[in-house]
């Protein structure tokens, strides 16, 4: 069956990659982020029927407007992937609550406003739906200097954990990608040269870094069919970076 999924951070280096795999199976796609030109370029390399829905995900009025003006247009919205973030590398004692509360607006409180209101559809409709979250590496293993944007991450996980549990007998499934450090304008300043791509990837147990490409597969998969027995799951994308201490090279 052809999926009509609302793709949040659409113009991020995940959510660009995930339109373009969507689109070419077919999928309709609903593309929200703050900047309206990059949706239409987007959009206008994507052959499938697309929605463009510019607009501020931490406004919680907002949220559910852009979701309805979506239906009208596609119908019933089966999968949701908010691919929001951010980054800030701040150690804590050098952190104030102005930088900790904008971490926590932009990543946790725009997926519970975009969830809510997926979830919401979903049970009025009466309909099985899938939403994937975007977390981070840096909420599942200790990195110093991360400690805004890990809790802020860690947050959106307990999120989907929790909203996967009250949603599981309604057919809602809801999963969390956790991306180790990928190539995108986001991550200019640790990847944007060739010594800071090869620096980085030398601290990866693979000696990679990722492409936006690779979470967008995993989105893929978690939002299709093929993964219907799958929810309340947190998925590492980083190489095993979270999970795997390699030995010391001598």
């Amino acid at each position: 069956m052809t999926q009509t999924v609302w793709i949040t951070g659409a113009s991020g280096a995940i959510g660009q990659a995930l339109a373009h795999r969507l689109s070419s199976r077919g999928c309709s796609l609903a593309l929200s982020a703050r900047d309206p030109a990059r949706l239409q370029v987007l959009a206008s390399t994507l052959p499938g029927e697309v929605v463009v829905l510019p607009g501020d995900l931490t406004d919680a009025s907002l949220v559910p407007q852009l979701l309805d003006e979506a239906q009208v247009t596609l119908g019933p919205i089966t999968g949701l992937a908010h691919c929001v973030g951010s980054t800030l590398i701040r150690p804590l004692h050098l952190t104030s609550e102005a930088d900790l509360r904008a971490q926590f607006e932009l990543n946790y409180f725009s997926a519970f406003h975009v969830l809510k209101a997926f979830v919401a559809a979903a049970l009025k409709h009466k309909q099985s739906a899938s939403a994937v979250l975007v977390g981070t590496l840096v909420a599942r293993s200790g990195f110093p200097n991360h400690e805004a944007i890990a809790s802020a991450k860690a947050a959106v996980a307990a999120l989907a954990m929790s909203a996967a549990a009250s949603y599981a007998e309604k057919g809602i499934r809801v999963n969390c990608v956790h991306p180790g450090l990928t190539r995108s304008a986001l991550s200019a300043r640790l990847t944007g040269t060739p010594e800071a791509l090869e620096r980085n990837a030398r601290m990866n147990p693979m000696g990679l870094v990722g492409e936006g490409e690779d979470s967008a597969a995993a989105i893929d998969f978690l939002l299709s069919e093929q993964a219907r027995w799958i929810t309340a799951q947190q998925w590492g994308v980083d190489g095993g970076h979270a999970v795997i201490h390699p030995l010391p090279k001598g």
